[in-house]
């Protein structure tokens, strides 16, 4: 029996050196260790008794230590941590150390050249799931095994059953990821995937663009899976050789690799998708909630803050204004994107149309825009009660949706088809 790409790089990574097969429990060797929200990490040490942090760094080459959830630091607290990390950088000579960076750790890890095919990358957040877009294993795991990875670059994984998800259709000249996952979450539920890893194949998987492909593997999550995958073709080998010069090995599934379940989605057929309050899986099609009147919209997050994310924004909106009383919000999701969007006159135009264009970072999911009792249509992440403030606004209503989708309900002040104003 053939193995999928879950198989073929865990096996590859397996300390023991043998084959391996979904169920099997294994210790594999990392090739990047992706860190953030360093007190956290920090604290599981002195649990364990090192109360001046971690003793030893496993690869001061292959670890990526961020601050970008808490950059700039907006209390002492955050401050604080960001201090200790600065100075156990320093004391354990770290290679890779993003200090007053802003931006999304996602972004910045795929900007950066630190994610290539066919490797196992993991870091501590769920949206680490997203390399799977350049064909990497990767995932999220909590602090404390962040900290026992730090030191010994080795990890516990059980080998993942794998779905098999097959997009077909036409490539569409604007972001659509967003759509596609929301359309199999709706459908399938948000832990259609629990604990297995999906691999995005087909036609139109190849024919999409990385943004698209990242936004799907970013939103993997979302319906339960441990790793998301796509194939590595000549976008992805490109993309990656022109930002680093180390090697690496792709992985594709074997002809007669076994799948636990197999999709087929025909992507002309489902539209735009909007997940209503208060979970990813309340999907329905855009009109089946046109005339919901929005106060605030935004554009952003690991899951759709890229270039392309922000382009149809900008397109949209050229000539035209956000309405009264709706506040638009888009930030890029790093320092890259930021002076892509800028060289291309994006910023220009957007301010132009009443955008309040933000800096580069995860502020724009939750952590320092809040919403009170008011109506959001958002490109980020998630929508659950809370999201954007905590629990002194739970009540706030989230509605999830792609970039297009959201611009034409900022243009409009209301949920509304975005072909509507959208001219392809």
């Amino acid at each position: 029996m053939g193995q999928t790409i879950a198989e073929k790089i865990l096996a590859r990574q397996n300390v023991a050196g043998t084959p391996v097969k979904a169920g099997d429990l294994i210790d594999a060797h990392v090739n990047g260790l992706m860190v953030i929200q360093w007190p956290a990490v920090r604290a599981a040490y002195k649990r364990m008794g090192f109360k001046n942090g971690p003793p030893v760094v496993w690869d001061r080459e292959k670890t990526y230590l961020m601050l970008e959830h808490r950059q700039p630091p907006t209390d002492e607290p955050d401050a604080r941590g960001n201090l200790e990390a600065r100075r156990d950088a320093a004391r354990l000579d770290l290679k890779h150390f993003y200090d007053s960076e802003m931006g999304i750790c996602h972004q910045m890890m795929v900007d950066n050249g630190h994610v290539r095919p066919g490797e196992l990358v993991v870091g501590n957040d769920s949206h680490t799931i997203s390399y799977g877009a350049l064909n990497a294993a990767a995932t999220g795991i909590g602090n404390d095994e962040v900290a026992y990875v730090f030191a010994f670059g080795q990890l516990f994984f059980t080998v993942p059953e794998t779905i098999k998800v097959t997009l077909r259709g036409k490539n569409k000249p604007y972001p659509f990821g967003k759509d596609v996952i929301l359309y199999l979450a709706g459908k399938y539920g948000d832990a259609f995937a629990q604990n297995r890893a999906l691999e995005f194949v087909g036609p139109l998987a190849r024919d999409m663009n990385l943004t698209t492909r990242l936004t799907i593997a970013d939103h993997a999550v979302e319906v339960g899976g441990k790793f998301g995958f796509f194939l590595a073709d000549e976008k992805t080998l490109e993309f990656v050789r022109t930002r680093t010069d180390l090697p690496f090995q792709a992985v594709e599934p074997d002809a007669d690799a076994n799948y636990v379940q197999e999709i087929e989605v025909d992507c002309d057929a489902i539209g735009f998708q909007v997940a209503k309050p208060f979970r990813f899986d309340n999907v329905s099609p855009v009109g089946e909630v046109v005339g919901i009147k929005i106060d605030q919209a935004r554009i952003g997050s690991c899951a759709n803050g890229r270039f392309e994310d922000i382009e149809i924004a900008a397109r949209m909106l050229k000539g035209r204004k956000v309405a009264p009383g709706v506040r638009f919000y888009i930030a890029p999701a790093s320092m890259t994107v930021y002076r892509q969007c800028a060289e291309a006159g994006l910023v220009t135009t957007l301010l132009q149309a009443g955008v309040q264009f933000q800096n580069p970072g995860c502020a724009i999911c939750g952590h320092q825009i809040a919403l009170n009792e008011e109506v959001c249509i958002t490109s980020t992440t998630r929508n659950y009660h809370g999201r954007m403030g905590g629990s002194t606004c739970s009540e706030a209503q989230i509605y999830l949706a792609s970039p297009a989708t959201v611009t034409a309900a900022a243009i409009a002040g209301r949920i509304i088809d975005p072909r509507e104003v959208l001219n392809v």
